[in-house]
């Protein structure tokens, strides 16, 4: 079962790949990397005056999907909003009211969700940290796979980024 909702700061954009054309979308999944690509790709919008589309897919466990019930799948869903609008305001902060941008909340895997939302968009933007061993060979690598699959440019941000963007203050871990 996949639900999905998008909250519009903007009112313009709909929840489908297909309407994110002249849009930059960005992955967020909380991690410091991922704000560090939501800086970057918000620089972005603001010097191009491209809109901002924050994409954030959540996924639930096999049990919990099993036992559901519409009203648990709108209370996670809600959760998820909090959860992605938080980020956005901590990585952000007083920088939003210079960039046009939406939140698009998603559930499902990752990969297929960004490369999915970015269709038509004019970049897909992550964030990337160091993923070997175990983990990478269980969970793979969504910026791994978003580079393989989207069918737009993919600019993947690197976590030290926000580091060295002038003005910018690094998020904490």
């Amino acid at each position: 079962m996949n639900r999905n909702a998008t909250d519009e700061r903007d009112d313009t954009a709909t929840p489908t790949g297909a309407e994110s054309a002249e849009a930059i979308v960005v992955g967020l999944d909380g991690s410091r990397s991922a704000a560090a690509a939501l800086q970057w790709a918000s620089e972005q919008s603001r010097v191009s005056g491209v809109p901002l589309r924050v994409v954030h897919a959540w996924q639930m466990r096999a049990i919990e999907v099993a036992a559901a019930s519409a009203e648990f799948w709108e209370t996670a869903q809600a959760d998820a909003r909090a959860r992605a609008t938080r980020w956005v305001l901590d990585a952000l902060g007083g920088g939003l009211a210079e960039v046009r941008w939406s939140l698009d909340i998603a559930e499902g895997p990752p990969g297929p969700v960004l490369v999915g939302r970015s269709r038509g968009a004019r970049l897909l933007v992550l964030g990337t940290r160091e993923s070997t061993g175990l983990k990478r060979a269980v969970l793979g690598s969504v910026s791994h796979y978003c580079l393989s699959h989207a069918e737009v440019p993919v600019v993947a941000v690197p976590m030290t980024e926000v580091l060295r963007m002038p003005g910018w203050v690094a998020v904490p871990a």
